[in-house]
């Protein structure tokens, strides 16, 4: 969103698009040191900020995208120009309801260590997209995730015990974002 941001007020037509971001959290972020300073640039930079809204359809013919509101459950179709959607993401079939799931289907693992928090699964790891970190699935978690999980698994197969490499929770923010009203002044403007 911000890249999109920085690029129409560089071409000199951000005054003429209107940004707007729509998120089924109730913040910018789930992590509140970032949510802070993301929900701070949003407000001064001039985007919508929709909060408790998950996109449920979109109309791509006419160009409307459908959202739910969490909190009471109404709908509102808002027209677009450009959408850019992060679907939703949830645990994975094969371990969901599996011993080495939690009760949300995550791959339970301790946070700092990687590693499964039941003892009988000791030599389970998990990060990303499979595991129960309170983070965001993204990327950028994993490119700090893997060398923990790494050094601890490694260790604990040499020597049976696991490292002291710890995740320090570190995550970016995954982008969810409605653009409307992209140069609609102009196109307008075009056509008379």
């Amino acid at each position: 969103m911000w890249m999109a941001w920085d690029r129409y007020r560089k071409t000199g037509r951000r005054d003429q698009i209107k940004v707007d971001f729509y998120t089924g959290m109730p913040t910018m972020f789930s992590v509140k040191k970032y949510s802070d300073a993301l929900e701070a640039l949003r407000v001064d930079r001039g985007v919508g900020g929709y909060f408790g809204r998950n996109l449920v359809a979109v109309d791509a013919a006419n160009r409307k995208a459908v959202f739910k509101n969490v909190a009471d459950g109404t709908e509102s179709k808002e027209d677009y120009t450009l959408l850019h959607v992060t679907p939703p993401m949830g645990p994975l079939g094969v371990i969901k309801g599996s011993p080495i799931a939690d009760a949300a289907g995550w791959v339970e693992v301790d946070k700092g260590t990687l590693q499964h928090v039941k003892p009988e699964y000791g030599n389970v790891f998990a990060l990303g997209d499979a595991s129960s970190l309170p983070t965001s699935k993204t990327a950028a978690a994993i490119t700090k995730q893997a060398p923990v999980l790494t050094e601890n698994l490694f260790r604990l197969l040499d020597n049976g015990k696991i490292g002291s490499a710890m995740y320090d929770g570190y995550t970016s923010c995954p982008v969810r974002l409605l653009v409307v009203d992209v140069w609609r002044r102009l196109s307008r403007h075009q056509r008379e």
